[in-house]
């Protein structure tokens, strides 16, 4: 049923998944590594990205310390909030039915 449907439907050979088995046969080591040096390396250069980095308060300076020895400039922010915007519970104030609505 799965050959049919790629047939019909994808237009790929009789033999797709074997071909592709075979073709993955032939990735070497070396190719793996030469993809990751290509594509992903590249996200964590500090000359050409950027990172958003959230810690606890009692990781930041260990934090700082790792990103500056990669290179990166760091810029160091702390996220004021207040306390009262914090939804206490699983309830969202929507959802929560007031005293009166229970009531009626």
């Amino acid at each position: 049923m799965v050959s049919f449907t790629n047939q019909a439907l994808k237009g790929v050979t009789r033999t797709y998944q074997i071909d592709l088995l075979e073709k993955y046969q032939e990735v070497s080591r070396e190719d793996v590594v030469q993809a990751l040096r290509k594509h992903l390396m590249p996200l964590f250069d500090s000359g050409s990205s950027v990172a958003v980095v959230v810690t606890a308060p009692s990781k930041v300076d260990q934090t700082t310390d790792g990103l500056k020895k990669a290179g990166f400039v760091v810029e160091r922010r702390t996220l004021d909030f207040d306390p009262s915007e914090l939804v206490d519970g699983s309830e969202s104030e929507d959802e929560t039915e007031s005293e009166d609505d229970r009531q009626h």
